[in-house]
């Protein structure tokens, strides 16, 4: 349907008026792909009832509009099956539309949510409490009359939750489904099962969750690090948890309600290890648990596939997922079994035996019929024909899936990996990979251009992953969700000819209020500052820039280090400074202080003229941006992998800043890094900071032994000295490398040291 641009531009950015009132229209996301606003607007009083029919579905989804109403607006409405005027009316029975798709009118009768199904009302449902929410805008039940028709752009939208690594309550697993349903999403890919936990109960299999589900905690050590089975009461630490059928079977319900469809994920051939450690005798012969079932035993088919049988009992979607990703075949290849089945079969190499392995689970699960779909390692040796594939590692394979005939839904880890961090800032809560920010989902479209026209169709559409190795509460997956979701929503959803990101960040920011209000806990990273420093070399001055992703709202600074207020300078043009500054600054929305602050100290000491000396020299692969990185203004931050970081393996960190000039100093700091969980890079065992006029004589003005830490997490150690004004040319610092790894490290081999940003003042 054909949308004007001018008409979505009024969705928000004017208030619509009328003899009697002014309403101020809050916005809908995801964006309808036809909406039209008219002159006049409705009250929903206590004379307003709620029509609905006498199923199920109706009389459910008119208490909770009527729930809604009550809540909000302390109105008590009447519930009927008779169609009368100042009403709101939910009405199955539009012929042509798809079952998706719904019309909401408002109009001088009342409000009108018509569709061919009951989940285009709920869909119709979800955009009329946008248009009555938040209460920051919405003060009272008054609505616009307006016009619209909107459906769906992709019939997958979804997001995968993964409980193995760590457990979710069943009543937090539906409070994610509720995030879900109000932005319209319809697919929850549970992923159950994983190498470190089992979630489900089988009742064939008992040890699964009596053991499967429970593992042993180990000081020091992350969930997947020596990892062991153990049962639920067993001495010492014991973490895990399970759902019982009648958990899954209400859950389930819960979903279907919201018109959500769930995806069980029974991974196989690997990620396996919890599920291996209680039934071993379907591990390769003579190896050790490697987490990969042994595909030369046919008793680990009639294991996973009497799995399958209870499992398509609990789940009544089309699709079962069995991962089939990161499958090492070493075990195989030293497996006589195995060797034996690649004989047989004439198969070349251990991907043609992992085909072989998902051909045939394929073929059992659609003698159930059900659709297997996995991860787009099933690609690797041939796919069955009757496969889809979920792309993760970027569009590739998806994009060969399509091209092939094969249904896909893209998920690619950039940018749709929501373990990722959404914020730059050191203060970001614990995470892992990379970095996904709010626009960067939004712009997400799951049909690239290297599908064949006619192929396209095979894009069913999209899904966020949720991993959770580092995320241990709802409170925590709220945060990972939100605002992304509202962003995702909108990508699936709405048509791109009518998406907008100028309009989407205005709409943002309500919906923020919404989510306040819901009580979520999600993230304002895209609000928060960052920066970006330079060196302006005709005004011989560095440049402050400060900004934020979606650019609004006043962001206050203070350039001693104090807390900013509402008091405080507002940022609006690039500050230079020929000083040091240390720089705080925080964005504030309605007067108060909202998302992380930008903290940073910036040099100006260092000159064109400084020079560094390397006495062991930094590994290639992490220069930090080269010699001059230590002392640029860009500050890594607690990931291994941000490029700011300088390292190098086993030798001591040692250099001389040559400063070029007599400088007057009482203050140096620089950071180091260590996460043990993900890396080699470590602490250093002592750090020493020495000042010299000549470069000969030097005086230490700091000296410290470092103490162990066994943290796993990512860890920033600030190293500062204050001393004594005085002037100076010559800095030396050394940061002792333990050169080896520790034994009780979950590697081997050389440690590494990481350093950045030389601060002085």
């Amino acid at each position: 349907m054909r949308f004007l641009k001018p008409v979505l531009f009024c969705i928000l950015f004017i208030t619509f008026s009328c003899k009697k009132e002014t309403v101020e229209i809050p916005g809908i996301i995801p964006q309808p792909n036809f909406i039209n606003y008219e002159d006049g607007t409705f009250l929903i009083t206590e004379n307003t009832s709620i029509v609905g029919d006498d199923s199920k579905e109706a009389q459910w989804m008119a208490n909770e509009l009527k729930f809604f109403l009550d809540e909000y607006f302390n109105l008590d409405l009447k519930i009927t099956t008779y169609s009368q005027s100042d009403a709101i009316q939910l009405i199955v029975s539009e012929e042509g539309a798809k079952s998706e798709d719904y019309h909401l009118k408002v109009s001088k009768g009342g409000v009108i949510i018509n569709a061919n199904s009951y989940q285009g009302v709920f869909y119709g449902i979800q955009s009329l409490k946008q248009l009555l929410t938040p209460k920051t805008i919405v003060k009272t039940p008054i609505l616009s009359f307006v016009n619209i028709k909107d459906g769906p752009e992709f019939g997958w939208r979804g997001m995968m939750l993964d409980v193995s690594r760590h457990f979710l309550e069943k009543d937090s697993v539906k409070k994610v489904i509720d995030i879900l349903a109000m932005h319209k999403m319809n697919k929850l890919h549970w992923h159950l099962v994983d190498g470190i936990g089992w979630r489900i109960q089988i009742d064939k299999y008992p040890k699964l969750t009596e053991k499967g589900a429970w593992r042993k905690v180990k000081e020091h050590k992350k969930p997947w690090e020596d990892f062991e089975t153990t049962y639920e009461n067993a001495e010492g630490g014991v973490y895990g948890g399970y759902y019982s059928k009648d958990d899954i079977k209400e859950i389930v319900a819960y979903a279907a309600e919201r018109y959500i469809d769930v995806i069980p994920e029974i991974e196989m051939p690997g990620h396996s290890e919890a599920a291996l450690q209680c039934y071993p005798e379907f591990i390769c012969e003579d190896t050790e648990n490697t987490g990969v079932y042994c595909a030369g035993n046919d008793g680990s088919f009639e294991f996973l596939q009497n799995i399958i049988n209870e499992v398509v009992e609990l789940f009544p979607y089309q699709y079962i997922h069995i991962g089939g990703d990161e499958v090492g075949k070493e075990a195989w290849l030293n497996c006589k079994k195995c060797q034996k089945r690649m004989r047989d079969e004439n198969l070349q190499s251990g991907e043609e035996l992992q085909s072989y392995f998902v051909k045939r689970m394929e073929k059992f699960i659609h003698s159930k019929n059900r659709k297997l779909i996995g991860w787009d390692e099933i690609l690797e040796g041939g796919l069955p024909e009757r496969a889809a594939v979920m792309s993760w590692r970027g569009f590739e394979g998806g994009i060969e899936a399509a091209n092939a005939g094969h249904d896909v839904v893209m998920s690619p880890a950039s940018p749709l990996y929501f373990d990722y961090n959404q914020g730059t800032g050191e203060f970001e809560p614990p995470s892992w990979g990379g970095y996904n920010n709010l626009l960067k989902v939004y712009q997400f479209n799951p049909i690239p251009e290297d599908i064949s026209e006619d192929k396209r169709h095979h894009i069913l559409g999209g899904q966020a992953n949720l991993w959770t190795e580092q995320i241990k509460s709802l409170s925590h997956i709220e945060y990972m969700m939100l605002p992304r979701l509202s962003a995702l929503s909108e990508a699936l959803w709405t048509n791109p000819s009518q998406k907008n990101e100028q309009d989407f960040i205005k709409k943002i920011d309500v919906h923020f209020d919404r989510l306040k209000a819901l009580g979520y806990n999600f993230s304002w990273s895209a609000l928060s500052p960052d920066y970006e420093v330079t060196y302006d070399k005709n005004e011989k001055k560095h440049v402050l820039e400060i900004h934020n992703e979606l650019g609004i709202y006043d962001i206050r600074y203070t350039l001693d280090g104090s807390t900013p207020s509402t008091a405080s300078e507002i940022y609006s043009k690039p500050i230079h400074f020929s000083d040091p500054i240390d720089v705080y600054a925080q964005t504030f929305r309605n007067g108060q202080a909202i998302g992380f602050p930008l903290k940073k100290l910036f040099s100006t000491n260092f000159t064109e003229k400084t020079k560094v000396i390397y006495s062991n020299p930094y590994n290639e692969s992490y220069s930090g941006g080269g010699d001059q990185a230590l002392f640029d203004n860009r500050y890594a931050n607690p990931r291994g992998d941000h490029p700011n970081w300088q390292g190098l393996p086993q030798k001591d960190f040692e250099v001389i800043i040559d400063l070029g000039e007599t400088t007057t100093l009482s203050y140096i700091g620089l950071n180091f890094f260590q996460h043990l969980a993900s890396t080699s890079v470590m602490l250093p065992t002592e750090v020493t900071i020495a000042i010299s006029k000549d470069g000969k004589d030097y005086q230490t003005v700091y000296n410290e032994t470092l103490e162990t830490i066994k943290d796993r997490n990512p860890i920033i150690k600030r190293i500062e000295t204050y001393f004594e004004k005085q002037n100076l040319s010559f800095i030396k610092i050394t940061a002792k490398n333990r050169g080896q790894l520790p034994e009780w490290h979950i590697r081997k081999g050389d440690a590494w040291v990481f350093v950045d940003e030389v601060s002085i003042k």
